[in-house]
């Protein structure tokens, strides 16, 4: 691992508690860091609790904060853990809201709280990003996120998706669903 890479890791822990404005110096250096032909894991690993930070704070935005479930939805999304796996999730309907059933398990540290719906400016769905804690105050509910025996709230999101994701370390990698 390169000097950089384990300054880096070693800054990690710090992200939860951060705002993100003071976040924009630390993903500059990773990116002066970053190898010319591609992502390193550490600097994916950075962009897997960045991004979704990052995401929370874009509810702030007007107009993008989703008032009501998008009318069309594939059959299949890629649900993420915050900082974790990415696993396929089957999409369904009852009269007004939406219900996705994520197939798989979380790691048994982690506690589902809530999932974002996230679709890009086209209103395509991008996928559900799984997080811990209690929804975001103000956002209406869509529908519900089951996995495992849990059972939560769903928000949605209609932003850029270069807001948050770095295009070589996507939250929700096709390659997961079958």
């Amino acid at each position: 691992m390169t000097r950089c890479a384990i300054s880096i890791v070693l800054r990690v822990h710090y992200l939860v508690a951060m705002p993100i404005r003071p976040l924009l110096p630390l993903l500059a250096a990773l990116a002066a860091c970053g190898k010319p032909a591609g992502r390193s894991e550490a600097a994916c690993g950075l962009a897997a609790l960045a991004g979704p930070t990052a995401l929370l704070t874009q509810f702030s935005v007007p107009r993008q904060t989703l008032g009501a479930p998008p009318r069309r939805l594939p059959e299949r999304l890629v649900a993420r853990v915050l900082a974790g796996p990415a696993l396929p999730a089957i999409v369904g309907r009852t009269d007004s809201m939406l219900v996705i059933g994520v197939e798989g398990n979380v790691p048994p540290n982690v506690k589902p709280g809530y999932g974002v719906l996230v679709l890009d400016t086209t209103e395509r769905a991008r996928g559900v990003m799984l997080y811990e804690g209690t929804s975001v105050e103000g956002a209406p509910q869509i529908g519900t996120v089951t996995i495992g025996a849990a059972t939560v709230p769903l928000i949605g999101i209609q932003l850029d998706p270069a807001r948050i994701e770095d295009p070589h370390c996507p939250f929700f990698p096709d390659s997961v669903l079958p």
